[in-house]
């Protein structure tokens, strides 16, 4: 994703992780996938033209 976004001529300024919505533990059990118990989540880019 990041060389798409720089060969069409972005610059990525930040990548964010946001964490787990409360309640998403209790609501999606079955997706936890590290010990502190952070499930599949969203990254999001904040680009700038190069």
């Amino acid at each position: 994703m990041t060389n798409e976004f720089t060969a069409a001529g972005f610059r990525i300024a930040v990548v964010s992780e946001p964490p787990p919505a409360p309640g998403a533990r209790e609501a999606f059990p079955d997706l936890v996938t590290s010990p502190s118990g952070y499930i599949l989540c969203f990254l999001f880019f904040v680009l700038e033209a190069a």
